[in-house]
């Protein structure tokens, strides 16, 4: 086992790693009342192909259901014997779990994260039952006309690359998936070496990687899986489609390509972001903003263009979007919605920012960051993602690169990205009560 003792802007941790290759993060907070135990994987629909997509979902049900020292139902039971909380969730990178304990129970989230990481059973009455569980959540996504078009964007905008399907998978693999693909996808991914276990709370380093070693040293190493090598094509012309689906309402969606965390672009995207509809940065627990006061906001919903106007851009692992997404308001023609949106973006483009709408940016992503610092368990989620993509370290240093992005940049990068070439747009028609649109 290594140690490396490493500050970062308003976070302190200390990073190990053991012999078997698990990589521990550990954060003391003295006298804080309660602790959080994260388990983070580098593993998300990211890691699936055609006729396994939503294999990362299914998989994260299974690992509620007991297997080696746990029994089915005992990691509720535990976790609610002491009055803490748990709960876990797939991404398109990631899959994350994670239990809030009160200061002394540190032995019962180590106990369930050691047995979930290497010993989850997979019954095969289990993996049926589960199996009804994932494709109701489907269909019920399937019924709501805004998901549908999402992820029409999405198959639009990625044409090969993982990104371009829901972190839920299609219904159709969903009902051919056997119990062995789920076996081998667990087998695969769910090793020391693929993982970051994530300790928030009053105990020193020292005591906690004591009581660690005793539940995740005895784990088996293995070869670190390998990365997905399928890359987006650079998008040529822009793609467009159009959607006629049961709904009281119409929508307009954009999706622009972007470059993964790390580059340098990614900063002032994050302030375009921000500028245009709202800060969202920490995306865990409370602290977002509204965006009443954005640009989006303004030009579309206060003059009842539009229900909702917003932006997103959440940078992940490999390149991305930026999406643009409105609701129309009733009666508003999707050509007018497009119309007054992408003047928007021009006008973003043609001139930078005013310094007030920067510093009102700043404000927000400030007050978010110490919501972050608030709470073990945003601490802990936030610690362990930016670990697997760049360095914990990247979270402390995030404000600090936000804080230098200068309004040129922020036009610079509109011009560079948000262009007719780079988009893909999706209009969906809303056929209310079958009388048209």
């Amino acid at each position: 086992m290594d140690s490396d003792p490493s500050p970062a802007q308003g976070l302190r941790a200390s990073r190990h790693t053991l012999d078997n290759g698990l990589k521990v993060l550990i954060r003391q907070i003295p006298d804080a009342p309660v602790l959080g135990c994260w388990a983070v994987y580098k593993v998300g629909s990211r890691n699936e192909k055609p006729g396994i997509t939503g294999i990362s979902h299914w998989v994260e049900h299974m690992l509620f259901k007991g297997g080696g020292k746990l029994h089915k139902g005992d990691i509720g039971r535990l976790v609610s014997s002491v009055g803490g909380e748990y709960n876990g969730f797939t991404s398109k990178d990631f899959t994350a779990y994670f239990e809030i304990l009160p200061a002394d129970q540190l032995d019962i989230g180590l106990l369930i994260e050691s047995e979930r990481m290497m010993n989850a059973a997979f019954d095969p009455r289990e993996v049926e039952t589960e199996r009804t569980v994932v494709v109701s959540e489907r269909e019920g996504n399937e019924n709501d006309p805004e998901f549908l078009v999402n992820e029409e964007l999405f198959l639009s905008a990625f044409r090969f690359h993982p990104y371009r399907w829901s972190e839920g998978g299609l219904k159709e693999d969903l009902l051919r998936i056997t119990r062995d693909n789920l076996f081998d996808h667990y087998r695969q991914f769910y090793v020391p070496s693929n993982a970051i276990l994530v300790v928030v709370g009053p105990y020193s380093p020292s005591k906690v990687m004591t009581k660690l070693e005793s539940y995740f040293g005895p784990l088996e190493s293995s070869t670190k899986p390998p990365e997905p090598r399928i890359a987006e094509p650079s998008q040529n012309g822009e793609r467009r489609v159009e959607l006629h689906l049961p709904s009281e309402a119409d929508y307009f969606k954009v999706a622009y390509h972007t470059p993964p965390l790390g580059g340098g672009d990614v900063y002032p995207l994050m302030m375009l972001d921000s500028i245009l509809s709202g800060v969202r940065l920490f995306a865990f627990g409370p602290g977002q903003t509204s965006g009443r006061s954005t640009r989006l906001h303004r030009a579309l919903v206060e003059r009842k263009i539009a229900s909702q106007a917003s932006s997103e851009f959440w940078p992940t692992i490999d390149p991305s979007v930026f999406v643009l997404d409105v609701t129309a308001w009733e009666g508003v023609t999707l050509e007018r919605v497009e119309r007054t949106l992408f003047d928007e973006v021009q006008k973003i483009q043609e001139n930078p920012p005013l310094p007030h709408e920067l510093k009102r940016a700043l404000a927000q992503i400030n007050a978010q960051y110490a919501y972050t610092l608030d709470g073990v368990a945003r601490q802990g989620f936030l610690i362990g993602i930016f670990e697997h993509v760049m360095s914990f370290e990247t979270l402390g240093e995030l404000v600090k690169k936000l804080e230098i992005v200068t309004p040129g940049q922020v036009s610079e990068v509109a011009r560079k990205y948000l262009t007719q070439q780079n988009r893909t747009v999706c209009k969906c028609v809303g056929t209310r009560n079958q009388h048209g649109s």
